[in-house]
């Protein structure tokens, strides 16, 4: 490689990571919209879309919510998913950890 080669693009998660998110994830076992309705809340920052998983589902269900966490209008968006997806208990939970995290 010449060095104004331009670095790598494609990047691979080390397995030790995929492995992580995959079960940080609840092993992709619920649909985007539902995840980003039941545990939305509990990220503060979101950089998993910036991943190439060896998965290539994991990378279609990464991107998906991806775009469901960064796009315009957040708030509004969880609040329709969660009416969507959760019990007024489920949502009133949600609501309580994201005024008080901690």
């Amino acid at each position: 490689m010449a060095s104004d080669d331009p670095p790598e693009v494609h990047r691979v998660a080390p397995d030790e990571w995929e492995e992580a998110d995959f079960r940080l994830f609840r092993n992709l076992a619920l649909p985007p919209e539902e995840f980003a309705a039941r545990y939305g809340h509990e990220f503060a920052m979101f950089n998993f879309h910036e991943r190439n998983y060896k998965r290539p589902v994991m990378n279609e269900w990464v991107q998906e919510l991806a775009r469901l966490f960064l796009g315009p209008g957040l708030p509004e968006r969880l609040r329709q998913l969660r009416e969507k997806h959760l019990t007024a208990e489920e949502i009133r939970q949600a609501e309580d950890d994201e005024r008080d995290p901690f």
